[in-house]
């Protein structure tokens, strides 16, 4: 069914052509249009233009609050690259009273070998730590429709209820309505989907025509927090920091005395320890520069551009000033300071919402990792050669 022209096709936003900077914008010539796209949306599609938009705490909570007065299946959507950052604050109290199935997106992107199957209940348990309760956790990739005949089968007799499809901005929510929308009407594809966050901007209604009825789905703002790097970059930066090949793991050997960056966006000083390989999961396109770290500040400082490239200049201005997170490594039961991320013997990863992730091996290391002041990473066992090898007797 066709939504109506006063709607755009694309975003879900309010066509209006008062107002050039907000959303819904389209010349009065277009208003009567049958499946109008806005302005916004025109020029993501056809220019891989972006105008940025962003739907504020409020906004996103009113829009969300509708799930909760008409309950009915949740579809939450996380990145299976960026779990940390793709988990929705305070989502619990709008989902109480529906059933929740994570869909776990963009598994095309992990390294080969990666037995992603064997994430399931430790993001379960990620997501259920949230007080979010998850009747089962689906692995995808909507952008090579790995996964999707699961998907299908769990919505198409959902003829009675509603269909949400909820999550952090660039989990891929648009990327996989359009996925389910091809197959129940060929060629369908009614959302716009861009690299930038926040391209959904109001509550947008889907019917289709399923074999045993109609099913109607409702795409939801994508939430942007501004605690993610890619939150804070333009265009032409996400095209070095959103992956959109699987990832080829770079591993680096580490002296002490020397500094890696990632980009302009983290720094690793490895001051001292024992000889040792790390692990970089990032985007195969960020730039990676290994030096001495007597040589570090002039790099961080003359060469921004042209060695470590990401951020640009424009969006520099938003990282602002960054801050050390002390590294130390530990044996079993040895203390470290507060505030250190401690290593055991098996290793970590540490994660950097929104850029990926570092894999420390658990061999001597104490150092600092720089990052955006806004900007807290996150901690866990090596999801390559622990967690998704998990067994049910758990990790601690």
């Amino acid at each position: 069914m066709e939504q109506t022209s006063r709607i755009c096709v694309g975003c879900g936003s309010e066509l209006q052509s008062v107002d050039e900077t907000q959303p819904g914008f389209v010349p009065s010539s277009a208003q009567d249009k049958p499946n109008v796209l806005c302005r916004r949306c025109f020029r993501i599609r056809n220019y891989g233009e972006f105008m940025p938009v962003a739907v504020s705490d409020a906004d996103y909570q009113a829009q969300v609050a509708q799930i909760f007065d008409h309950p009915g299946l949740v579809l939450y959507v996380v990145d299976v690259f960026d779990l940390s950052g793709s988990l929705v604050p305070n989502l619990a109290r709008f989902v109480m009273n529906s059933d929740v199935v994570v869909i776990v997106n963009k598994v095309d992107l992990l390294p080969k070998g990666v037995h992603y199957e064997g994430l399931r209940e430790w993001i379960r348990e990620q997501v259920q730590s949230t007080k979010v309760n998850v009747e089962d956790v689906m692995f995808v990739s909507a952008a090579t429709k790995e996964g999707m005949d699961g998907v299908i089968e769990r919505v198409i007799d959902e003829v009675s209820r509603p269909i949400y499809v909820v999550g952090m901005a660039n989990t891929g929510k648009s990327t996989l309505l359009n996925a389910i929308a091809s197959r129940f009407e060929m060629g369908k594809a009614p959302y716009t989907v861009s690299r930038r966050p926040g391209t959904t901007l109001r509550l947008s209604r889907l019917n289709l025509e399923g074999p045993r009825g109609m099913l109607q789905f409702v795409d939801t703002p994508g939430l942007i927090h501004g605690t993610r790097v890619i939150d804070r970059l333009c265009a032409d930066c996400l095209s070095l920091v959103v992956p959109d090949t699987r990832i080829r793991p770079r591993v680096y050997q580490l002296n002490p005395g020397q500094t890696i960056f990632l980009g302009g966006i983290a720094r690793l000083d490895f001051e001292s320890g024992l000889r040792q390989g790390i692990v970089l999961y990032v985007s195969n396109q960020l730039p990676i520069h290994r030096t001495k770290l007597e040589r570090a500040d002039d790099i961080w400082r003359d060469h921004q551009d042209d060695i470590l490239q990401v951020p640009c200049e424009a969006c520099r201005a938003s990282f602002g000033s960054f801050k050390p997170h002390r590294i130390q490594s530990r044996r079993a039961r040895e203390r470290v300071p507060n505030g250190t991320i401690a290593v055991s013997g098996r290793g970590r990863d540490i994660v950097i919402p929104g850029l990926g992730w570092i894999t420390l091996s658990g061999t001597a290391f104490q150092g600092q990792l720089w990052l955006p002041s806004w900007l807290d990473p996150a901690f866990r066992p090596r999801l390559v050669g622990d967690l998704s090898r998990r067994t049910t007797e758990g990790l601690s």
